[in-house]
């Protein structure tokens, strides 16, 4: 279930409201933190650029189906900072969009959590531009993956290190057979 805070909720339903986006890209070298305001803003410590190149997130469209469609995020790329972070291996880095009404930083709501799917870069010489695309999968993206889960002690560690419901379970592997059914 969703958990829109009240001051926003109160805030979107007000004529006088002024909402904004901030998105977290956490690439492994480094946490790309941007806007669509036209400054600056600090969040929780954090600041979020308003000149990082951001110009257009375009949600997934509603549908009555329940099919594929993806979050995009549109940057201009003129100084190849995100060509870089997609050559480092952008697949896979978690994504978190969040919308804040103006003059409040401490509440937002999640309008998007998730991972990119694909990046890449395109460039139009006639229009002088250079853009990074990236596409971030979908709810229902990740329905067909299978992973992988090992039950012994060594991997239910690596989830929680207290966690000792694996320990035993290779002790006592020798035959056991029980009797079923009436006395003999």
């Amino acid at each position: 279930m969703k958990n829109t805070p009240n001051s926003i909720i109160t805030s979107l339903t007000s004529d006088l409201a002024e909402p904004y986006l901030i998105v977290d890209m956490e690439f492994s070298s480094n946490t790309v933190r941007l806007t669509n305001l036209p400054y600056n803003i600090t969040v929780s410590g954090n600041t979020y650029v308003s000149d990082g190149g951001l110009t257009k997130l375009a949600p997934p469209q509603l549908t009555a189906i329940a099919d594929r469609e993806v979050y995009r995020i549109e940057l201009v790329d003129y100084s190849n900072e995100y060509q870089s972070y997609f050559d480092s291996g952008a697949i896979g880095t978690a994504v978190t969009v969040r919308l804040g009404i103006e003059g409040n930083t401490s509440d937002f709501d999640i309008v998007y959590k998730g991972r990119i799917d694909g990046a890449t870069i395109e460039t139009n010489p006639g229009e002088n531009s250079k853009n990074a695309l990236i596409e971030c999968s979908s709810p229902f993206g990740a329905l067909d993956r299978t992973t992988e889960r090992l039950t012994d002690s060594a991997t239910q560690k690596n989830i929680n290190i207290t966690d000792t419901c694996f320990d035993n379970i290779y002790n006592n592997t020798d035959e056991t057979s029980l009797r079923w059914g009436k006395k003999p």
